[in-house]
């Protein structure tokens, strides 16, 4: 069975004004930037070497730490033999599997952008 992990990148706390760092507010207090948080669920799974393209493989949720409102985009960064695909807030299978893909692992890295 080939295997497959969902994985988001390291960087992905940016201030809502679409920088890293502190934003200013009067009184000369700071307060920290809210954070990005992305949840991909499952985020590791196996996939049987019969499966169908368009095959569910997880969900993704994305929010703002602060409870603000994620109005931003969703994408594949990487996406290696086009395994996995997006649709909506799911990482589909992107393609049939077959014996060709036993033992194999595959990362596919999904990205929020602000």
């Amino acid at each position: 069975m080939p295997s497959m992990t969902v994985a988001t990148p390291a960087d992905v706390a940016v201030g809502h004004d679409g920088r890293a760092g502190l934003i200013c507010q009067t009184k000369g207090s700071h307060k920290p930037a809210p954070k990005l948080v992305m949840t991909i669920t499952p985020s590791k799974i196996k996939i049987p070497d019969n499966s169908k393209h368009g095959t569910r493989l997880a969900t993704i949720a994305v929010s703002w730490s602060n409870g603000a409102p994620f109005t931003g985009k969703v994408s594949l960064t990487r996406n290696p033999g086009r395994i996995c695909q997006l649709t909506g807030m799911e990482v589909q299978l992107g393609r049939d599997t077959t014996k060709a893909d036993d033992y194999t692992t595959s990362v596919c890295t999904v990205t929020a952008t602000e």
